[in-house]
């Protein structure tokens, strides 16, 4: 037996994901044959009758016959909500439709939203929402191609050049699509629908490509088996019945009084005392008045009423069996997928958390290139950063968190030993995050270790600026290049190449400084040399530069300024010429 396709709604805010998901239950609650919509549990089941009234025109034009008992609408646009429909080895959403506004394009919203749809592999459609604001376009509540023969020449040409403008922004981002009846292969082009959810039009054309790419390429997906499945949207107080649950059921069937076996970072097997559902059109998340039914079959939205859900969280799977022994068995089976997916060793390595087994792994999967120490279910905890503190490699102290985050407690503790936390609900900006985050340490270590190295400069000792001869002896000059600090040993350039001291001290107006740059006039206490002797007025000497210090500043030049690279080369070629210390 064949369920209804799960589907699922992503794009940027104000681009009309709701307004569409609106416009359809309006649209088939309208349609002469509409039957009984039912809304619960942020979901919107469009039945078999009402599919067939809204897409008999495109059913007949495109020569198919309708057989999924009907569409489930997932009223969960936001990204958390869609990572959280994740089972083991997928998502729960069959398709989902990406909604652009055509007068706008892709926006970061959408951008994010391509990502998550490239990294889950969710077949999609694309909506191509508010054709009604093309100039002159005349948008009647009906088929987007039979309105479409009826607009003038400039209207067509309008919503051509804004419907390729996107799809050019979708090539440009790896995706080859094209208006939905342009298609000629619906697995190398994604399908785009024009609509309008002000209006309707369009509505039936992309409940009918819905239903065409389901059956024709989703078939097997489809069909239900007798192993019960589903899983948590939502874990809430509900007045007068305790701590009840928001599910969806993706596979076949929940009866009242069935054991409930509960997966996640908690199993746990108890018993459904009630199935409840809001009555029809109401919204289960502000609904208060639900009606019980004895049974629930795939794909549906419902409410489940059951002893010892308070530590269950949305996200994790659940099954149901008829007897206490069957349920037991299942209880084990997901003990055993808990351990399958966890990883621990000693070896070195980020740690891993996430709150379902779906979510591990895909949090795994997405972190397959990286040491993994550890790999749990659950929420971080000072366990975690002190298992990770004892990590050598500093790029490898960092905790991931999917759909979990840590107290406050946790994160002042790990503050305290300069551990990493990252956390996310969307999975693929956990990688994102974590990459730029090793690539600015990288950088930053480069940087420190720059910052330890005798920098490349060049100073002129000013002309009656001599303060102290000698024992140290203290000179005014001028940074005429690159960078000079404290620490660092001098060279006069000459026939015969001499160390002529260490600069000890540098001061500014009376203030002692780290650093003097390019055109500071400063300054400089010298121990070694002595004023008439080993150095004079108008004496230019260098930073004295070995060749381990030369080639860390080589290979990390974008941390030096322009300045500091052409003193280096003046200070390279002085010492090839005369000292040939580079081995050159």
């Amino acid at each position: 037996m064949l369920r209804q396709p799960i589907i699922a709604l992503l794009g940027h805010v104000d681009h009309g994901k709701t307004s569409l998901l609106d416009k359809i239950r309006q649209t088939a609650v309208a349609s002469k044959e509409a039957g009984g919509i039912t809304q619960a549990i942020g979901t919107t089941e469009i039945p078999l009758d009402a599919v067939k009234e809204l897409c008999s025109e495109l059913a007949k034009k495109f020569r198919f016959n309708i057989d999924v008992p009907g569409l489930l609408f997932i009223d969960t646009p936001g990204h958390e909500a869609f990572t959280t429909l994740r089972k083991r080895g997928g998502l729960i959403a069959d398709l989902a439709i990406l909604v652009v506004d055509i007068n706008e394009g892709l926006m970061p919203q959408t951008e994010e939203s391509l990502d998550i749809l490239k990294s889950t592999k969710t077949p999609f459609v694309v909506a191509m929402n508010k054709i009604d604001r093309i100039a002159g376009w005349s948008s009647k509540n009906m088929c987007f191609l039979s309105n479409y023969n009826e607009q003038t020449d400039d209207a067509k040409e309008g919503l051509e050049k804004k419907f390729y403008m996107t799809i050019e922004q979708l090539s440009r981002r790896g995706f080859a699509a094209d208006r939905y009846d342009r298609v000629t292969d619906f697995t190398k082009t994604i399908a785009a629908v024009p609509v309008s959810c002000k209006t309707g039009e369009g509505i039936p054309d992309l409940l009918a490509m819905l239903v065409g790419l389901a059956q024709q390429f989703l078939k097997k997906k489809l069909v239900t088996t007798d192993k019960s499945e589903g899983i948590i949207l939502e874990v809430k107080e509900t007045t007068g019945l305790g701590t009840t649950i928001d599910v969806i059921i993706y596979n076949g069937s929940v009866k009242k009084n069935d054991f409930l076996i509960v997966g996640g970072r908690n199993p746990k097997i108890t018993r459904i005392r009630a199935i409840l559902v809001p009555e029809p059109m109401r919204d289960m998340r502000t609904e208060k008045k639900f009606r019980s039914i004895e049974s629930a079959n795939a794909a549906s939205g419902i409410k489940i009423s059951a002893p010892e859900l308070d530590d269950v969280v949305a996200g994790s799977l659940i099954r149901t069996a008829k007897t206490r022994e069957a349920a037991e068995g299942i209880f084990e089976e997901m003990i055993k997928e808990k351990e399958e997916v966890e990883i621990a060793n000693d070896t070195e390595g980020i740690i891993l958390k996430a709150d379902t087994i779906g979510s591990m792994e895909a949090l795994i999967y997405i972190f397959r290139d990286y040491p993994v120490k550890e790999a749990k279910i659950g929420s971080i905890s000072k366990q975690d950063v002190m298992k990770i503190e004892s990590n050598k490699d500093k790029l490898l102290k960092v905790i991931i968190g999917f759909n979990v985050s840590p107290n406050e407690e946790v994160e002042n503790f790990a503050a305290d030993k300069g551990i990493r936390i990252l956390t996310s609900n969307i999975i693929y900006k956990l990688i994102e995050d974590y990459e730029k985050w090793v690539e600015d340490e990288k950088a930053a270590i480069k940087k420190r270790e720059i910052d330890a190295t005798v920098r490349p400069g060049k100073i002129r000792i000013l002309p009656g600026c001599i303060f102290r001869a000698s024992n140290p002896a203290i000179v005014g000059c001028e940074v005429i290049g690159g960078v000079i600090k404290p620490n660092c040993s001098l060279f006069k350039n000459g026939s015969d190449f001499k160390r002529v001291g260490e600069v000890k001290q540098i001061q500014s107006q009376g203030q002692n400084i780290e650093q003097a740059k390019q055109g500071d006039k400063i300054a400089v206490s010298i121990i070694g040399p002595a004023v008439g002797r080993q150095i004079n007025e108008d004496d230019i000497l260098y930073t004295d530069i070995d060749s381990e210090d030369y080639k860390k500043l080589m290979k990390n030049e974008k941390f030096l300024s322009e300045s500091e690279k052409a003193t280096l080369k003046e200070i390279y070629e002085i010492k090839k010429k005369l000292d040939n210390r580079y081995g050159l």
